[in-house]
């Protein structure tokens, strides 16, 4: 009996697995049910070696910066020690969060906003002993500030960038001297949208679809220590 049981409990796990295989290879019900996520082999994709961090700063008329996270009256922290705008990884609703900030508080107007993100190894999150038993130098945290949006005093976007992993791949690929000399000989290639038919320009051609230029450089960002609103 056990012996079947054995035979049993291989041939569903094995089954399982091939299943994911097929499903994630031909993209065949893998997103029917959620328990396809223990399936599929894309499961823990996305994870970076970096943690991050995003503040939101507004610029007065005059010049003057304001941190407007956290929040003067507190903040809600989800989970760890993280913030609810650290959450929002594409930065899609971090100005509803500073416009709720701006408005009740008193600053000077305000020209524009910036999303600042923050980013460092996550070697240096470990504590402190555990950090001297594993490496030898002393931990000197080092931190990458990139801006990822920039808005106008209204709110309206007037920049948006990609996080800072992306951005330094799309670099590291555009100032590869191997690279750049593969793409001098290459044929250009234009991406037209699905829906491009729909909205057609007056001429009857569709219209292509936007590419962001993964060669432009990388905007560094860094401020000295923003005044609380």
């Amino acid at each position: 009996m056990k012996r079947y049981a054995a035979i049993a409990t291989i041939v569903i796990y094995l089954g399982a697995l091939g299943w994911g295989v097929v499903s994630h290879t031909l993209s065949l019900g893998h997103v029917s049910h959620p328990a396809m996520y223990y399936l599929v082999w894309d499961m823990f994709c996305g994870w970076s070696g970096y943690e991050s961090r995003h503040h939101l700063i507004a610029q007065g008329v005059s010049g003057e910066h304001y941190l407007l996270n956290p929040a003067p009256w507190g903040e809600f922290k989800p989970y760890g020690p993280a913030y609810r705008t650290d959450y929002d990884s594409f930065g899609m609703h971090s100005i509803r969060i500073a416009q709720s900030v701006l408005n009740h508080t008193d600053h000077e107007p305000i020209q524009q906003i910036f999303l600042v993100e923050e980013s460092w190894s996550k070697r240096y999150n470990r504590p402190d002993f555990l950090w001297r038993m594993e490496f030898e130098e002393e931990k000197d945290q080092m931190s990458y500030f990139h801006t990822r949006a920039t808005y106008n005093g209204d709110g309206m976007l007037m920049d948006r960038r990609n996080n800072w992993t992306t951005a330094m791949a799309h670099h590291h690929v555009a100032s590869d001297p191997r690279l750049v000399k593969l793409r001098s000989h290459s044929r250009p290639f234009f991406a037209v949208s699905p829906n491009a038919g729909r909205n057609s320009a007056p001429n009857g051609m569709p219209n292509a679809a936007p590419i962001s230029n993964a060669s432009s450089p990388i905007q560094q960002t860094s401020f000295a220590e923003p005044a609380t609103p």
